[in-house]
């Protein structure tokens, strides 16, 4: 059996004729490091799919909060409105309360037979 050897070569050729090949050979603790940071890599992009995809769900949940918000303020103003209106007719029954008690009072006041002097 033969021993096979676990580095590995990175060649980078220009496209340009004038510029020098260059050529990196990763073997032994470069290699133990390369493939650690290449984990390390593939461990990120894979976090930022699933920050970008929870992220996506959170922007659906956003847009149905943001309706029902509005649905909400709508509701608010309606209910603003109505309450306005009540206090109107509640002032409005007040003003006639007062009315009242002043005819009863004007009535009374003739029939208790008295005269004013």
């Amino acid at each position: 059996m033969t021993h096979r050897d676990k580095s590995f070569t990175v060649n980078i050729i220009p496209h340009d004729a004038t510029r020098s090949r260059r050529e990196w050979i990763v073997s032994g603790r470069k290699l133990v490091i390369f493939r650690f940071l290449a984990v390390l890599v593939l461990l990120a992009v894979l976090a930022s799919v699933v920050i970008i995809s929870v992220g996506t769900a959170e922007f659906t949940r956003t847009a149905e909060l943001r309706e029902e918000n509005s649905l909400l303020v709508d509701s608010l103003v309606i209910a603003r409105e109505l309450n306005r209106r009540l206090d109107n007719i509640e002032l409005e029954l007040q003003e006639i309360r007062d009315t009242r008690a002043v005819i009863e009072n004007l009535a009374t006041a003739g029939v208790s037979g008295e005269f004013p002097e």
